[in-house]
């Protein structure tokens, strides 16, 4: 059974809206900068965002959020797990967007780097 075109564009509608309220929370987009050029661990997250700022539970939580919207992946490695941006989404909007408010900060963009786009 197909699903109707408006069903289909109301789908997209509700994970645009999602991706974006993630980037719109203070918290979240700490967790994302701290693992914009590099990936990250829990505790590295942690300390990047700031020990005394929220809980590592919290920090979990705002992760698995991330992992549940497709946002960031990790990687295993024996109890550890290394958290970095997904390779789904263009990184320079937010690159970009941060360029605009004169702070050039470091975000790397792996879907550039595949097209063979510059990521500078």
């Amino acid at each position: 059974m197909k699903i109707s075109k408006q069903l289909q564009i109301q789908e997209s509608e509700r994970k645009v809206l999602d991706f974006f309220a993630s980037l719109a929370d203070p918290t979240r987009m700490s967790i994302l900068l701290s693992i914009a050029t590099k990936p990250k661990t829990v505790n590295e997250i942690y300390d990047f965002v700031g020990r005394d700022k929220m809980t590592l539970s919290a920090i979990s939580h705002q992760l698995k959020q991330l992992y549940d919207l497709g946002i960031v992946i990790y990687e295993k490695n024996g109890k550890k797990k290394s958290f970095e941006l997904s390779d789904k989404f263009c990184w320079c909007i937010l690159k970009d967007a941060f360029k605009q408010f004169n702070n050039n900060i470091q975000i790397k963009c792996k879907k550039c780097e595949k097209r063979g786009r510059s990521n500078k």
